[in-house]
């Protein structure tokens, strides 16, 4: 059986996996990861009854849950984000490169090979110069995809618009402008797509925040994806590169926040890596709850503690606190 992160490091098309850790009680630390049908990976001294158990309960929300005398910590951890645009004009040159900083795996198709070059330049992972609706029928579906539309013209939206709603996706929007989305959106009901899918496509694209240049336009959209898929968004799982260095054995202390309350910025599954060397990669939100973490957790690496902690933060309310608690469990990995 694979090890734990190196089973998400390679990441399963189109599955959503269930990453559990013991964080209280016997064998604190130990962690298992299922999926819907089995169990993928495990530590030895993982009780597989109580991994059962816990497969048993699905669905399962990101969260703590006490089975017994243990507490786990749940974790819904989807695969990597993936944002397909039809189109590679000035609004998604922009949106491609926003896109990469909020790592999006970005996947452009465009007809014309000047502009798929361009979408090339400006960051995006995949781009496929052929015929839009050719390529689209070529994608392997998605659940988790968002989809965004802004070709040149209104035919290839309306083409592009057909092949999506035939799909499953977690998003998905087209530019233009609200009386011609309208008459879109009329017509994809006249020709019978599915009309609660109708109803939720996001057309006019974007927040409505006065917005006028490409880059601006592209802050819109952005905005958008950011508010409707995280609101769907399973769990926080790992920043890029983090299960990746941790399966090359690393090695370090893992800081994951297990419970929040109040206005503390971060939510459930938020984790930050803290090497052997004290460097550390991710965030768990900052000022003093993070520094307060970094601190224990050198401290541990410098005394060879490999076990686990769970560790309760008051972040008061005043000039640099933003009030509320955060519960971070720090283990060694």
């Amino acid at each position: 059986m694979p090890g734990f992160f190196e089973t998400i490091a390679r990441g399963k098309e189109n599955a959503e996996l269930l990453a559990v850790w013991i964080i209280e009680g016997e064998n604190a630390g130990a962690k298992a990861l299922l999926d819907s049908r089995q169990l993928l990976a495990e530590d030895a001294c993982f009780p597989e009854t109580l991994a059962e158990e816990i497969r048993r309960m699905a669905p399962v929300q990101t969260g703590i849950l006490k089975i017994g005398d243990t507490r786990v910590f749940a974790e819904r951890i989807s695969g990597e984000k993936k944002l397909v645009i039809c189109g590679a004009g000035h609004v998604a040159l922009c949106l491609i490169r926003l896109g990469g900083m909020l790592w999006y795996e970005i996947t452009v198709i465009e007809d014309r090979e000047e502009y798929a070059g361009k979408a090339k330049e400006a960051g995006a992972q995949r781009v496929i110069c052929r015929p839009f609706a050719e390529a689209l029928d070529g994608l392997a579906d998605d659940p988790a995809a968002a989809y965004v539309i802004m070709t040149r013209e209104h035919i290839h939206d309306v083409e592009c618009l057909r092949r999506i709603l035939s799909k499953p996706y977690a998003y998905a929007g087209m530019m233009g402008s609200r009386s011609r989305t309208e008459q879109i959106r009329a017509q994809m009901l006249e020709e019978g797509f599915d009309a609660r899918k109708v109803e939720r496509l996001h057309m006019p694209i974007g927040l409505p925040i006065g917005s006028r240049t490409p880059e601006e336009i592209a802050v819109s959209v952005a905005a958008e994806l950011i508010s409707v898929l995280n609101a769907a968004d399973p769990g926080e799982g790992f920043p890029p590169g983090m299960a990746e260095e941790l399966a090359g054995g690393s090695g370090g202390m893992l800081a994951m926040i297990v419970e929040k309350s109040g206005e503390a910025p971060r939510r459930p599954g938020t984790k930050m890596l803290i090497r052997q060397d004290g460097s550390f990669l991710g965030t768990v939100g900052g000022g003093y709850a993070e520094a307060e973490i970094l601190k224990t957790a050198r401290q541990m690496i410098a005394e060879k503690n490999r076990g686990s902690r769970l560790i309760r933060l008051t972040m008061k309310k005043g000039t640099m606190h933003c009030g509320g608690e955060i519960t971070v469990f720090l283990t060694a990995v």
